[in-house]
């Protein structure tokens, strides 16, 4: 399993477009790993989760060919996550490309289906409407699907437990304190590694979105309950500048308790065993 960070800002970018704050100040000065795009991440180059408007520049950035990918996972529909416009771009006119399979809350496929230019066939997408707690299946995948603490109009974003072969990882993003039935269906599983945001930083509280207290509560939770397949494992994404320092000074405090910065461009290998 092959797992890379497109981006791994929240919505506003890091630096913040229209910032100049202490911390987005200095991620223009120090540039390298402390320049954040939007969230997303690619699975063994056919698999991605979100698509907000950075992607494709992210994807060229990092040589990623993202005209392979054959699933979508949306976690929410806000903008950031789910940018309707790029995948209008996709219309198949000089490339044949594959089949979108495309799985997400009905409030994102209400989305979709609000952009005045969406077509099914010329976008060439397959739309699943999925529910929280259930499973479902594509291209070697398996997807559970976990109610995400996060309000996204009349429904939560959708977060997701991913197993392909012999390897397993959740991802938790946008999602404030997991609920009580969301903390119960995650001991049913053993994960590999875990990526789970990590907005708020050292900000205040939100009922909404994690901060360090929280990533270090869901790290004792994870090792209370022996939920690791082999060592603890935990990447935080979804970084915003006011409330998280850059990370060439977030990273080493983060490590330090046992958390791991993700970067854009960072690249996590988990082989599969052969015999699976």
């Amino acid at each position: 399993m092959r797992i890379i960070f497109l981006g791994t800002s929240a919505g506003e970018e890091y630096p913040g477009i229209w910032c100049e704050c202490e911390n987005c100040e200095k991620a223009r000065k120090w540039g390298g790993k402390n320049i954040r795009r939007n969230s997303s991440v690619i699975l063994d180059d056919d698999v991605m989760i979100d698509i907000g408007k950075t992607v494709h520049i992210q994807a060229e950035r990092f040589g990623v060919n993202i005209r392979k990918i054959k699933t979508l996972l949306v976690t929410h529909s806000h903008k950031d996550h789910f940018n309707t416009h790029t995948l209008w771009t996709r219309m198949a006119v000089f490339t044949q490309l594959p089949e979108l399979n495309t799985f997400g809350s009905k409030q994102v496929e209400d989305t979709l289906l609000n952009n005045d230019r969406y077509d099914k066939m010329s976008w060439n997408m397959q739309f699943n409407v999925v529910e929280p707690f259930k499973k479902y299946y594509a291209d070697g995948l398996e997807i559970f699907t976990l109610d995400g603490n996060h309000n996204d109009g009349k429904t939560h974003s959708i977060n997701y437990i991913i197993t392909r072969k012999n390897r397993t990882f959740l991802y938790l993003t946008d999602t404030g304190w997991p609920f009580d039935k969301t903390l119960e269906a995650l001991k049913s599983y053993k994960y590999d590694f875990i990526i789970t945001e990590g907005t708020f930083g050292f900000g205040d509280d939100s009922q909404t979105h994690m901060g360090f207290e929280k990533n270090l509560r869901l790290l004792e939770f994870f090792n209370a309950n022996n939920l690791w397949r082999d060592k603890p494992d935990y990447y935080l994404t979804h970084m915003a500048p006011h409330w998280c320092p850059p990370h060439d000074e977030y990273s080493p405090i983060a490590e330090e308790k046992g958390l791991m910065l993700a970067y854009d461009g960072l690249v996590l290998e988990y082989p599969y065993d052969s015999n699976v």
